[in-house]
């Protein structure tokens, strides 16, 4: 949606030189900026001194005839009705921009003029017997303010105070003549362009105020889905859907063009499609499908059939006893396991077989591109060994270290093996190590994801992979989800 600048009306007079320029030099620096609405100018129209002479501009055209000038005060334009002593019409004529307007009348003759303006209260008055010209002077009294808006695309509605008060005509100008004193809230509107909401702050009666206002095409787009569902377009966040299962969203765009609309909730499976938007409304269903938590896993790994693994993974062993062997690059994955929470009972025996480490990923996407990443260090690791270490992988990148390495007190080699025991809740993930051989047992953290990532990274699958280097065996995975 378009963002717009909050401007307020400023009250300003003919004699208040030092103010005018102090606005135009703010105004010419919004102008600069484009997408930004021009700041309004503000106009109260001039009075007339009691001394300003008149000049008559016309000569009668017969010798009966003389020039009766009608003079408006303010300078204004208004309407005049020239009216004989029994109330006939004889004339009706626009004032010039000068507030001036003549009449040839018959001489020897009083008549009645009638001057009415829009914002004004109508005023009248009698000449004298007319002779060769005579000049009347009439003061309107200032009503209503008078506010004209430019720049808008033709049609498109004014709203005051909630109450449609007018459209733009083909020159994209909509006029307000009888816009009262006070505050008002200001709505424009048209079908492919964005809303325009501001206030109007000080409006005085007799002021005129023309205010350019800058709208952009916009596709106006009602999504329909899930209450509490965040909507992207081309990965943009535009809005969360409302308790209504509905929400309004200005998208900005000049032609038709393709565009990848995304839905997403905690708990379902994100939904992201293409779609053809144009300027004007359109109305788009969403419907999420629930993330089902998979069933546990036990895994003796005497085949992978259950992981997407690697070209590098080998099975090592007797057919009686066989182990996975993880080397190489690559991430290996569970096949088709979703999972969101998993409890403390998970757990896998690894041996350090090149003594560098294992390291293993939790809440796994499918195409293995983001996830959390856990690294266990080993004594010959060539970057501070024997330490516990946490990555986030985004996007398929590289993995980024988020906290401090935690040392890890308990012996670590390559003789022994160690279970690796972890649960995971929400957005905390907690590990233990423990020494097959002496029995002991070591907490290796809990590690609690406070980023954004907290909020993508909710389900997914676990796997194993190199990181650096690494060569180790793996066996007797166990992997338990929490119950709803």
């Amino acid at each position: 949606m378009r963002k717009t600048l909050t401007n307020r009306l400023i009250r300003a007079s003919g004699t208040g030189l030092l103010a005018i320029s102090f606005w135009l030099i703010l105004a010419g620096a919004v102008f600069a900026q484009p997408g930004i609405k021009e700041l309004p100018i503000v106009e109260k129209p001039r009075e007339r001194s009691s001394g300003e002479r008149i000049t008559i501009r016309s000569i009668p055209i017969q010798p009966t005839k003389g020039v009766l000038a009608v003079v408006l005060d303010p300078v204004i334009k208004g309407q005049v009705i020239i009216k004989d002593a029994t109330g006939r019409v004889l004339a009706k004529q626009d004032s010039d921009q000068d507030g001036q307007v003549e009449f040839q009348l018959q001489r020897g003759k009083t008549y009645q003029i009638e001057a009415s303006s829009p914002g004004y209260r109508d005023a009248s008055g009698k000449s004298k017997p007319l002779k060769s010209n005579e000049v009347v002077r009439l003061k309107l009294v200032p009503q209503f303010a008078t506010l004209t808006l430019n720049g808008l695309p033709v049609n498109a509605q004014v709203v005051i105070d909630e109450e449609p008060r007018g459209r733009a005509d083909q020159n994209g100008i909509a006029t307000i003549n009888d816009l009262k004193p006070g505050d008002h809230s200001l709505l424009v509107r048209h079908p492919d362009y964005n809303d325009h909401l501001d206030t109007l702050k000080g409006i005085v009666v007799g002021n005129t105020v023309n205010w350019r206002i800058s709208l952009a095409k916009v596709a106006k787009l009602t999504i329909q889905g899930p209450a509490g569902a965040t909507v992207l377009i081309e990965g943009s966040v535009q809005g969360k859907i409302n308790a209504d299962g509905t929400v309004r969203i200005d998208y900005e765009l000049d032609r038709a063009s393709e565009r990848t609309i995304a839905v997403e909730l905690t708990g379902y499976q994100t939904l992201s499609r293409k779609e053809l938007l144009a300027p004007g409304p359109r109305t788009l269903a969403f419907k999420l499908d629930p993330v089902v938590t998979s069933a546990g896993v036990t895994d003796f790994f005497d085949n992978l059939s259950q992981w997407n693994a690697p070209p590098t993974w080998k099975l090592v062993g007797d057919d009686r006893n066989k182990k996975l062997r993880v080397e190489g690059p690559g991430l290996g994955l569970l096949k088709d396991k979703t999972y969101h929470d998993i409890q403390e009972v998970s757990n896998f025996t690894i041996w350090l077989d090149n003594g560098k480490g294992a390291a293993w990923a939790v809440r796994a996407d499918k195409e293995g591109r983001n996830y959390y990443l856990f690294q266990l260090t080993g004594p010959k690791s060539a970057d501070a060994p024997r330490r516990f270490r946490t990555y986030v992988v985004r996007d398929g990148g590289t993995p980024d270290e988020v906290g401090s390495p935690i040392p890890v007190s308990i012996d670590l080699n390559q003789n022994t093996s160690y279970t690796i025991s972890f649960a995971v809740t929400g957005n905390l993930i907690q590990h233990w190590i423990t020494s097959n051989q002496t029995g002991e047992k070591v907490d290796l953290g809990v590690w609690t994801d406070t980023s954004f990532t907290k909020d993508k990274f909710l389900f997914g699958t676990f796997g194993f992979c190199s990181l650096a280097g690494e060569i180790f065996m793996v066996d007797d995975l166990n992997l338990e989800p929490a119950k709803p």
